[in-house]
């Protein structure tokens, strides 16, 4: 499946430190930040982020255009209702991050933990996933259209109606995951996974 590659330039090597916070944030490489800072009310766009933690950054309604992270950890952050859009996270974490009924448009996520994470209500049209922890993720009326996911781990991640058919899960670890029968309709698995399915409905196989 292809997706739509963020299209970025770079004007200047910065921190967040030295951007002007009342104002979007564009056409930067951002590699250092140093001290607590709030983002509000405004789009990141047309940058690359590599090396931040940000454990000392509040993000308040911010949105996502033409963005790659590297190497960053986003874990916690709230991204509920917001727009992202050909954005690619690539060895970050993002652990216990919330995308509630935010819109994620032509995504990669890539070598990557998104373990804990809540897409309740969130689209998902164009976005790849590989190599990538979801383990206890949820997903809950989620609206998913052109989806792949290649060697993710699924261990104890939830689907609740959520429209999961023809998505192939055969290269995914899916041990103890949880999903209800109309997620499970038409998804694409392998016969050694089967038992983990069986087991949702409550049949016992005996070899």
């Amino acid at each position: 499946m292809k997706i739509n590659k963020p299209k970025i330039k770079i004007y200047d090597n910065t921190s967040f430190d030295n951007c002007d916070l009342n104002e979007n944030i564009a056409n930067l490489e951002i590699t250092s930040n140093n001290k607590e800072i709030e983002l509000s009310d405004l789009t990141i766009d047309s940058c690359i982020i590599k090396n931040i933690s940000f454990n000392n950054i509040t993000l308040n309604n911010v949105d996502l255009l033409d963005v790659s992270f590297y190497n960053c950890d986003l874990s916690n952050v709230n991204f509920d209702n917001r727009f992202i859009t050909r954005v690619e996270f690539i060895n970050c974490k993002l652990s216990g991050t919330t995308f509630i009924n935010a819109t994620l448009k032509d995504v990669l996520i890539k070598d990557s933990n998104f373990s804990i994470t809540n897409f309740t209500k969130a689209s998902l049209n164009n976005v790849i996933i590989n190599d990538t922890n979801l383990s206890e993720s949820f997903f809950d009326e989620t609206s998913i259209k052109n989806m792949e996911l290649a060697n993710v781990k699924l261990y104890r991640t939830e689907f609740l109606h959520t429209n999961l058919s023809g998505i192939d899960l055969t290269s995914c670890d899916i041990s103890g995951i949880r999903m209800d029968a109309y997620s499970m309709k038409k998804i694409i698995v392998n016969s050694m996974q089967c038992r983990d399915l069986i087991g949702i409905l409550g049949i016992e196989v005996i070899d």
